[in-house]
């Protein structure tokens, strides 16, 4: 849905300090000289350490975190969650 707004889409992933594994935001959006974050979840919304974790790292780059899943929309400080079908509005 996103390519086809004819957005060039792009991932992160860092090492988590102290640990094995990595944090992950799975799409970048340039949006002017600030990006919008975005990190699919399958069912719900529940954690999502990676997209707290990146906003926290660059958080003057920033201009939209969101959370989308086939959950109802909510707000979480900057951090928003949409249902997935709204994507395209999103990244207009």
């Amino acid at each position: 849905m996103i390519t086809a707004t004819g957005r060039e889409l792009y991932y992160h992933a860092w090492e988590k300090s102290g640990s094995t594994h990595y944090y992950e935001v799975d799409f970048l959006i340039s949006n002017g000289n600030k990006i919008a974050v975005f990190e699919v979840k399958l069912s719900g919304t529940g954690r999502h350490e990676s997209i707290g974790a990146f906003a926290k790292k660059f958080s003057t780059n920033i201009g939209a975190l969101y959370v989308l899943s086939q959950k109802d929309v909510s707000t979480e400080g900057a951090l928003q969650k949409k249902p997935v079908y709204l994507t395209p509005f999103l990244v207009q």
